[in-house]
This record gives structure tokens, sequence and C-alpha cells, in this order.
């Protein structure tokens, strides 16, 4: 999992602040190559370690950056791959929290050796759910919360997305038409 988490990390820091930050972000790290491969294995908890010594140069809280990490997971062009697969998850948004819960089975389909988060959902009352994320890295909580987020506003849904200090996060959705959803055919776009 750090793998990937050191790979979507590099890619936000790149889109968003550029390379000057991300080769300080690496030398503070003590990392010689300037690149994580998703497909290698790192030190385990090198993902928490390589935010951590993020926010210190980009002068940003932890927590913030991991958010805009999973944010940027669904809402970068270059990542449509991404944002399609979380559509599948339903024509709602309530279908798609629901969905969350196969999405740990569905990444160890493609790869097999992740280690990959414990997720579950509760509804826990009208349009209010309780989504917990086991993992032994800080990140993939906040991760998981700024995917949720993206993809609220994709579906055109308002809500309230409350991070715990434990492994949950609330959310409640106070208007499931609050906006114009995001265009989605089963069938991808020709160019």
């Amino acid at each position: 999992m750090d793998a990937l988490l050191l790979r979507s990390l590099q890619s936000y820091v790149l889109d968003t602040f550029g390379a000057a930050s991300w080769h300080e972000i690496c030398r503070n790290a003590g990392q010689t190559a300037m690149t994580y491969e998703p497909m290698l294995r790192y030190e385990p908890g090198l993902a928490d370690r390589v935010a951590d010594l993020a926010a210190l140069v980009l002068g940003r809280p932890v927590e913030t950056i991991w958010e805009d990490v999973g944010t940027h997971l669904v809402t970068n062009p270059d990542s449509e791959g991404m944002r399609r697969l979380m559509r599948f998850g339903g024509l709602h948004f309530a279908d798609f929290l629901h969905s969350l819960e196969e999405l740990p089975g569905r990444a160890r389909l493609a790869l097999p050796d992740l280690d990959a988060p414990e997720i579950s959902l509760d509804e826990v009352g009208p349009d209010r759910f309780e989504l917990r994320c086991r993992s032994p890295l800080r990140a993939t909580q906040r991760v998981l919360a700024g995917l949720v987020t993206a993809m609220a506003d994709d579906y055109g849904a308002l809500c309230l997305i409350e991070v715990g200090a434990d492994d949950r996060t609330t959310i409640s959705i106070l208007d499931r038409r609050h906006a114009k959803a995001r265009a989605f055919d089963l069938a991808m776009p020709e160019h």
C-alpha cells in the first residue's frame, strides 16, 4: 500500500506544487530517486514519513495533504480511469458509498500482493453513514475521505464529511441533488 500512496503523493505534489517542491521533499527524505513505482515494495510506513516531510516543505497539515491526494486521484484529468472506476459503484452517491466495501477486493484482483485496508460502511440513520477504514498507515483514512469528498461532488451531492480521531469517518448527505452530477456513461467516450 505504501507504493500506491507514495506514487499518488508524488503525482499530487508534482501537479499542484511543481518539481522543485517534490525534489526538496525527496532530498529531505533521503531518497536518491525522485519517483516512486507503484509495483515496487517500500519500507512499511514510508508513505506516512514522506508525507510528514511534505507537510513541512509545503507548509500544510499532513491530514490536508492526504485528503487532497484522495481528491486529486479522481479529479485529475490524467486519472479519468480512476473516476470511471469509482462511478461504477452506483447510480447515486449512496450507492457509491455502499460499494466502497468492495474496493479492497477489487484492488487485490489487479494487485494480488496489495495490503489493502479493511473498509466497512454502516448506515446509522437516514442519509447518514459511518465509514471505517482500518489500516496501519495513517494516510489511508484521509485519502479515502478526500476521494469520498470528490465523488460527492461528482455525483452532485452536498455532504458533510467528518474524519474522526479513530478509524471512522462520518458522512451526512445534506442534499442528494445539490448540483448537477458530472456526466457518466458506461461506454468510454470516443476521441
